[in-house]
């Protein structure tokens, strides 16, 4: 077995890291995942907010940013030898407007085509920065330039939902209104199930054989059912699918579409398990995913300012002043 260590594949990549709501931490959470040394700048004013937990393989260091020396650190932390800033702030045309996950969605349309027929519409954008990070990095690596990378929320959502766009533009799949296409909930063959044991199987039936098959295994006759692509019978078929999933328990709903192509599964909740780094590099694999304790503001403060260059004694200034966060010296009353 060689003893070689691997690299891996973000190895020598630094990365500072404004603290931020969730799609910047998780940005830098996956370029940490994948060997890149991700240093988190908190607010020194703030040492007690452990609500960020996207914080594996990353350190804090603690600045006041609102301090001319503060802002004088931070720069020289970027300056020395980092690769990437994140920065988690909102300019653009929605500036002066707070917003959330279901606030990109319905701006960029794509809340429109979620939910049922006749429900309020109901609700990845760090991802698209990591993306547009990586070809940064690769650009770099032929032109030898860096550049600004924005990644809009509201754009980062319209372009995941390129398949839905394309088809409501081609009239393929969704045609109908919301609610009522193949995919959103309006067909019998596309959809959750309730059991007999208040648990659900997912039901992903859509090619004629699948769909032969699914019937097959609920026990229906086929040839006295309507087509499958009849939608106005879709709310009927609904209701008979409801009336046999209630017969049995998931589990015993499991033993009969179990390695069958009906496209039947139970729909299990969420483990406790951490999810592992994707995509898996098997030359080059992330690092273990694991629950760790929440990142306290300022925890790697001082190893971080040694590395960057400041000697004792200025670090101690910046502590007695209130600069830095998370250091050991008394902070001064003047």
């Amino acid at each position: 077995m060689s003893s070689i260590k691997r690299l891996l594949p973000l190895d020598g990549i630094k990365v500072i890291e404004i603290a931020g709501l969730a799609p910047a931490p998780f940005a830098g959470m996956v370029l940490a995942d994948f060997g890149a040394n991700v240093i988190r700048v908190d607010k020194s004013t703030n040492m007690h907010n452990n609500m960020d937990k996207l914080t594996r393989h990353k350190r804090s260091i603690s600045i006041n940013l609102k301090s001319p020396i503060g802002i004088s650190i931070l720069k020289r932390l970027i300056y020395l030898d980092t690769d990437i800033l994140i920065e988690p702030f909102r300019p653009g045309r929605f500036s002066n407007m707070a917003g959330h996950d279901i606030n990109y969605l319905a701006v960029s349309g794509v809340l429109s085509l979620l939910g049922r027929k006749d429900d309020p519409d109901f609700a990845g954008g760090g991802m698209m920065c990591v993306l547009g990070i990586l070809f940064a990095l690769i650009e770099r690596s032929k032109s030898g330039k860096g550049q600004i990378i924005d990644v809009a929320m509201v754009d980062g959502v319209k372009y995941l939902a390129t398949f839905l766009h394309l088809m409501k533009l081609m009239k393929q799949l969704m045609t109908e209104p919301r609610g009522e296409n193949m995919l959103d909930g309006g067909a019998h063959f596309y959809e959750v199930y309730e059991t007999k044991d208040n648990k659900y199987m997912a039901v992903g039936a859509i090619e004629p054989q699948f769909y032969a098959e699914l019937l097959k295994r609920l026990g229906l006759n086929e040839n006295s059912l309507p087509s499958q692509l009849d939608n106005s019978k879709w709310n009927e078929m609904k209701q008979l699918f409801k009336e046999k999933f209630m017969t049995k328990t998931q589990d015993e709903w499991n033993q009969v579409f179990f390695g069958s192509d009906a496209c039947v599964t139970p729909v299990y909740e969420l483990s406790g398990k951490v999810p592992e780094p994707a995509p898996k590099l098997y030359e080059t694999p992330g690092r273990l995913a694991h629950i760790n304790e929440s990142l306290d503001p300022g925890k790697h403060s001082e190893e971080i300012l040694k590395e960057s260059g400041y000697s004792e004694s200025e670090i101690k200034e910046f502590s007695m002043r209130g600069i830095v966060g998370g250091l050991n010296f008394k902070k001064s009353l003047l």
